[in-house]
């Protein structure tokens, strides 16, 4: 069910042309693992040579040599190319004055720049949920309520149709281990602390919650999308020689100047 259904998102959102090379972002949890598996059963379906790449945040220790070992050797199991990057992710915190998920976000998304083709992770549709309540509890406009897009430049999501339920059920339906990171237990941070707290509440009245999230953001993006058109339209007619009239810019309706 979960390949049909990633075969169906990844057609349906255009992620993949024939040709295109893949590197697959691998942490050797379940999300990422699971991701991998799925995306070497398609790989002929949709026409893509598929990589994948480890990062090393240098946290949590020994654990996560745990996990770079772990990714090492399923890909040589699977027969998939790895490449391995890493970076100091407290001490670059400490540098730019940000918040320890802020720097370890950005070194892993300035290492996906260095690699060729797209590059998938392994966001769900629970993670896409998670996304969309961070963003309202700290105040979002279309875009913000838009969650985790399908594509954003060479990062695509191929799984971002399947629940973390999904997801477990298909690792366990093909045999496939993975590792567990142990921060994820903990309510170190925001996002951590809505997926123990919130979303269960959440669950309780929709089972279907982070699916029905998936579809509000879809129509979302797609009025976010129309009012830039027409703010980008409305922009072109105030120009003036040498500027733009601000007059003319006031008048705009107020979802086009937002």
């Amino acid at each position: 069910m979960a390949r049909g259904e990633v075969l169906r998102w990844c057609r349906a959102q255009g992620l993949f042309a024939p040709g295109d090379t893949v590197t697959a972002a691998l942490s050797g949890g379940a999300d990422s693992t699971a991701m991998l598996h799925l995306l070497l059963s398609l790989r002929d379906a949709l026409g893509i040579e598929v990589r994948a790449a480890h990062f090393h945040h240098h946290l949590r220790g020994a654990e996560a040599d745990r996990d770079q070992a772990f990714c090492r050797e399923l890909c040589r199991r699977w027969g998939v190319p790895l490449r391995c990057g890493g970076a100091d992710a407290a001490a670059y915190a400490r540098e730019q004055r940000v918040g320890l998920e802020t720097a370890a976000r950005t070194l892993r998304y300035q290492f996906f720049d260095t690699l060729d083709g797209k590059v998938a992770t392994a966001h769900t549709a629970d993670d896409h949920l998670e996304t969309v309540l961070l963003h309202l509890t700290r105040g979002a406009a279309l875009r913000g309520l838009g969650g985790i897009p399908p594509v954003r430049g060479k990062i695509v999501r191929p799984v971002l149709c399947l629940t973390r339920t999904e997801i477990e059920a298909y690792l366990a339906e093909n045999g496939l281990e993975y590792v567990t990171d142990s921060t994820n237990g903990t309510d170190f941070c925001p996002r951590n602390r809505l997926r123990r707290q919130v979303i269960p509440a959440l669950r309780a009245e929709n089972p279907a919650a982070a699916r029905a999230a998936l579809a509000a953001a879809e129509a979302l993006r797609a009025d976010e999308a129309l009012l830039q058109a027409q703010a980008d339209e409305w922009l072109s007619r105030c120009r003036i020689p040498g500027g733009l009239d601000a007059a003319a810019l006031a008048q705009a309706p107020r979802p086009l100047r937002l």
